[in-house]
This record gives structure tokens, C-alpha cells and sequence, in this order.
């Protein structure tokens, strides 16, 4: 997978530790690190549209239309990056989310891998939105809007495959 234009760690490795987020450079870390994740979801969604013909055809069309949310998550934060003078290419990124959904092997696995992944990613994008709010509110507000649009994501799962929480 071409994963430009981030820089990414040898497949598989974890990043750098993120700096705090009380700096410019640790807030760089987060837009970097859920910009990535942004773009591994969106593959991961287009991947599994295609690989998963246990799928209904229903699902493959909103995981398809989930892709196109991603992107637009992915282009907020990078358009946020922009404007704080933030370069995408400063820190390595870590392609392990990719690996764990590409390894899943039936649609229930991956929509219930993903929808924790998403979960896990609404959680961090709502305490972000706190850290930041008095000091960042444009980037506090960007991490707001997709934490409440994750909670969509999530509730996918859960309509095709049941109560998903924590299931695997």
C-alpha cells in the first residue's frame, strides 16, 4: 500500500511517542495520527466493500459511503495541519491499524474490529476536544465533529451484526 504523503515506520512498528499536548508539536502529533488513521480506515473500507463477499450488498454500499466520510475527516485534519504551519512529513505514522483490519477474515469480524477501532478513535477525539478547547478551539472543534460522526460509524456494525461492544 502507497500510503503517501506520510512518512510511515518499518510495517507493523508503533510511532513515536506523541509530545504533549499542551504544544503545537504534540497537537501536530494528534491531527497527524488520526489523519493516518482517517486513511487507513478509508482503505480499510473500500478493501472490505470488495474482499468480503459474505457481505450484503447493503453493506458494501455503506462501507463504500463510509470511505467518502474518512476522506472528508482526513481532509479536515489535514487542511488543519496546513493551517497551523504543521508538516505532515515531521513524524512517522504507523500503518498497524491497516494490518489488523486487512487480517480480518469475515465482514462480522471486520465490522466489529472497525467499530472498535472508530470507538476507540471517538473516545480519544472527545478528550482531545476537551484538552484543546480554551486554548485550540478550531482544531478542538474539527476533533468534536468527528468523534459525534463516529458514533454513526459504530452504530453500522451493530445494525448489520447485532451488539458488537467489545465482541471479536
Amino acid at each position: 500500500m502507497n500510503w503517501e504523503p506520510f512518512l510511515l515506520t518499518t510495517s507493523g512498528a508503533h510511532p513515536d511517542a506523541p509530545r504533549s499536548l499542551s504544544t503545537l508539536e504534540g497537537v501536530g502529533d494528534r491531527l497527524r495520527a488520526a489523519a493516518f488513521a482517517e486513511l487507513q480506515a478509508r482503505e480499510a473500507f473500500l478493501w472490505a466493500a470488495d474482499q468480503f463477499k459474505d457481505a450484503s450488498e447493503e453493506l458494501r454500499d455503506a462501507w463504500r459511503t463510509l470511505a467518502l466520510a474518512e476522506q472528508k475527516h482526513m481532509d479536515w485534519l489535514l487542511n488543519r495541519m496546513t493551517e497551523l504551519g504543521i508538516h505532515l512529513r515531521e513524524r512517522k505514522v504507523s500503518d498497524y491499524l491497516w494490518i489488523s483490519l486487512t487480517s480480518c477474515t469475515s465482514a462480522r469480524e471486520f465490522a466489529i474490529f472497525m467499530a472498535n477501532a472508530e470507538d476507540r478513535g471517538r473516545i480519544a477525539g472527545e478528550r482531545f476536544y476537551e484538552s484543546l478547547k480554551d486554548r485550540d478551539p478550531v482544531t478542538a472543534e474539527i476533533f468534536r465533529k468527528i468523534a459525534v460522526e463516529e458514533i454513526e460509524h459504530i452504530a453500522l456494525a451493530t445494525q448489520f451484526f447485532g451488539d458488537t461492544k467489545n465482541a471479536q
